[in-house]
């Protein structure tokens, strides 16, 4: 029987103390025996959420703040030695109109998803070819960088950015061995989503019920663990010839034409 195993390696997730996608990952990771660095900007959430997980300690920082993030990597160095794997989880989201939108909500949202992802990047591969070493990235995306909906042209820009800069990476990487993908999540079962969307829908339950039934082919809730499962999977040797790919864990969202109640066959 195939089994991911990842002890004696060490993985970096930003943005883990959250109780969306980025607790999934530290869920899978842990399931397989790895160690988890959770970064988060809130250092006493990231501290309460590490207690959660089995080998796991709570790294603070700021990935949209180039110093912040050389201490990152620059304390994780001088407490737990070299960095397998990175999860590029943080982001923020953005529900407004582009022409609509403001400089500040541009910057912020740009600084964090793209420049942050790539800043991390950037600082983990380094560490990799300074020590000799071979390790992989997964960035977490989105379905809005395939299909959209009003008021997230931004943040449906800034995701195809991350899967952009994920196909580029994985390519100038390659020849060292280090694999570089993306995941996509779609609505995930979270208190994230459910919070946002208080602000389209009086009835979220209601709402993603029938986003499950009515869009969906799988007619199943996603939850942050499914997340995870693919994200242990992409830093696993399992997915050794896998790098420049984006997963999309939707339940078959994006592969739908219409609604599944528009065309009724008949009998």
């Amino acid at each position: 029987m195939l089994k991911i195993d990842l002890s004696n390696k060490k993985f970096l997730i930003s943005g883990g103390a959250g109780t969306g996608v980025g607790s999934g990952i530290c869920q899978a990771i842990a399931a397989c025996g790895g160690q988890i660095l959770l970064n988060d900007i809130n250092f006493e959430k990231a501290k309460e959420a590490a207690k959660e997980y089995p080998n796991a300690f709570p790294v603070p920082g700021d990935i949209s703040n180039q110093k912040e993030v050389e201490q990152i990597f620059k304390s994780i160095k001088s407490e737990h030695g070299v960095i397998h794997g990175l999860v590029n989880n943080a982001g923020v989201g953005l529900r407004k109109e582009a022409h609509l939108a403001e400089e500040s909500d541009f910057d912020k949202l740009y600084n964090i998803d793209v420049k942050g992802v790539w800043m991390m990047a950037k600082a983990f591969v380094n560490q990799l070819i300074f020590n000799n070493i071979k390790g992989h990235i997964v960035n977490v995306s989105s379905v809005h960088a395939h299909e959209t909906l009003s008021k997230y042209a931004i943040y449906a820009s800034a995701k195809s950015a991350v899967e952009g800069l994920t196909r580029g990476m994985s390519i100038e990487l390659g020849e060292l061995g280090i694999r570089c993908n993306a995941i996509a999540p779609g609505y995930v079962d979270s208190i994230q989503n459910y919070e946002a969307a208080v602000s389209w829908t009086d009835n979220p339950e209601s709402f993603f019920e029938d986003q499950r039934n009515e869009y969906q082919s799988l007619r199943h809730a996603i939850n942050a663990r499914d997340c995870g499962n693919i994200t242990v999977f992409l830093l696993s040797d399992l997915a050794r010839s896998i790098t420049g790919q984006t997963i999309i864990v939707d339940a078959g969202l994006t592969n739908l034409l219409h609604a599944n109640s528009f065309i009724q066959d008949k009998k």
